[in-house]
């Protein structure tokens, strides 16, 4: 399955140069779900970049040329459109009497009425949805569902090749409140008082000349620099930590297996040799790997795609310059963590966690508990809110994160 991604892949990455490329994943697509008919529908962004709720089939296998761009619905809007505003696969055995289709001119139900949707997921955000149809009055079993999830992959990718389809993920800038409390779990138990720390995404390198050998060696000595940072953090937890040297180590060693990993660093410097810049390299290799892992729908790959995207994080840290930036009183605000996020938040003398997303998907949630960092969970519209350098007090055990506390907040917590 993986290769047959790496595949679709190499096809997608032609995005940029070639206008056909969507309709020829969903040639690919249709012969690997043994379906006569796939289509891709692209949330694409409005003319001022805000989020857009309508839905336009981009490409099509199987459907006549010409409804290309003309087939438009808004998110929520037939069976295609529900399945993007639920952000979950949709399924029918007869689209064409289904109370939540929608009919379109050119669009075949009655002779291909058995109906998929699968929403194009990127970072949390449906940007579209990947549709299939056969002559069989008869729904999608959850195998082809995972496999079209998987396929769904490839066109993704193709998207962000191409530029423009997606949706913005900035929110428009809002006035900020003089005091905020935000709720949330509490994974860990405790309670902080200091800066947020919210790490943003380096900005992709555009096109331009480069030279391949002076590139390479700009990878190569990022990775060497990456992989002596990950080195010192494990000895300093071993010398540190309240944990045992075998268990440290065995909580580390997905990091290292990642760096370890030879195909991946041979996929990274090829794509250099290939004129990349090495920022764009990184960028574009960790997304291969993290969508082939993640959409397995494997726990032990789930894990192991976080770690890979950590990595390549890591890894443009270091190529921009960047190194450690955590100041003493730091608050890390994350959608999920790492073990050696979470290390260097303790190395620097960082007080605690605050994550968007779930407890279970931070692996190195055990660390923090085991470092007596208070952490809190799925604190819902955090980065809607939070900005680098906020002050922040987080009381874990209440569920709470106060921004901008009072000053009678600081003295109550600097009382306890």
């Amino acid at each position: 399955m993986i290769a047959g991604i790496a595949e679709l892949i190499e096809i997608a990455d032609r995005g940029a140069e070639d206008p056909g490329v969507l309709a020829a994943l969903c040639a690919r697509c249709a012969s690997a779900l043994g379906v006569p008919i796939c289509s891709v529908y692209v949330r694409e962004r409005s003319g001022d970049r805000r989020v857009s709720s309508e839905l336009v089939l981009r490409a099509t296998f199987g459907q006549p040329a010409e409804i290309v761009g003309n087939v438009k619905l808004r998110v929520g809007e037939g069976l295609t459109g529900f399945a993007v505003e639920c952000l979950h696969p949709v399924t029918v055995a007869n689209a064409e009497r289904d109370a939540r289709n929608r009919a379109f001119s050119g669009v075949d139900e009655v002779h291909h009425p058995g109906l998929l949707a699968v929403p194009l997921m990127d970072g949390g955000t449906a940007i579209g949805a990947l549709v299939a149809q056969r002559a069989e009055a008869r729904a999608f079993e959850p195998p082809e569902i995972v496999l079209a999830q998987v396929l769904a992959v490839a066109i993704v990718h193709a998207l962000e090749r191409i530029g423009g389809a997606a949706p913005a993920s900035a929110v428009d800038a809002q006035r900020r409140p003089a005091e905020l409390s935000l709720k949330g779990l509490a994974a860990a138990p405790g309670s902080a008082l200091g800066s947020a720390m919210v790490r943003e995404r380096a900005v992709v390198a555009t096109k331009r000349t480069v030279d391949p050998i002076e590139e390479h060696a700009r990878l190569g000595r990022a990775i060497a620099e990456t992989a002596e940072q990950i080195a010192a953090l494990e000895a300093w937890a071993l010398e540190e930590a309240p944990l045992d040297r075998a268990t440290m180590s065995a909580l580390l060693a997905s990091s290292r297996f990642v760096l370890d990993d030879a195909r991946l660093r041979a996929r990274l410097l090829r794509a250099v040799q290939e004129g990349l810049p090495a920022e764009r390299a990184v960028e574009q290799v960790i997304a291969e790997y993290v969508r082939a892992l993640g959409s397995a729908g494997e726990p032990a790959l789930l894990d192991r795609a976080l770690e890979v995207e950590a990595l390549g994080l890591r890894v443009r840290a270091r190529l921009d310059g960047r190194g450690a930036t955590i100041a003493p009183g730091a608050v890390l605000c994350a959608t999920r963590v790492t073990a050696c996020d979470v290390l260097e938040l303790a190395a620097h003398h960082g007080v605690g966690v605050v994550l968007e997303g779930r407890a279970d998907r931070s692996p190195g949630l055990p660390i923090a508990v085991a470092l007596r960092l208070p952490v809190l969970c799925e604190v819902e519209g955090l980065f809607r809110w939070i900005s680098d350098g906020d002050r922040v007090l987080l009381r874990a055990d209440e569920g709470v994160l106060t921004l901008n506390p009072s000053r009678v907040d600081v003295l109550e917590y600097r009382r306890t």
